[in-house]
């Protein structure tokens, strides 16, 4: 198999649904393409973590609590 035939069938294969790395339930990368391999609400629930990890350091930071 040449480079351009393995590249060829390596794109098909990654064509359709793909799984969530973090819920592992199938999802459609057309509809909403992710550079992290992980669905729209896996997604939120990270970006919501985040936020409060960012409120919490930023509450130690201005009162020192540790």
């Amino acid at each position: 198999m040449t480079h351009n035939e393995s590249h060829i069938h390596a794109e098909h294969s990654h064509e359709g649904s793909k799984t969530c790395r973090l819920c592992t339930s199938a999802y459609s990368h057309e509809k909403n393409p992710s550079h992290f391999g992980i669905c729209e609400k896996c997604a939120y629930k990270v970006l919501i973590l985040l936020v409060i990890v960012m409120i919490s350091v930023s509450y130690i930071a201005w009162f020192g609590v540790f």
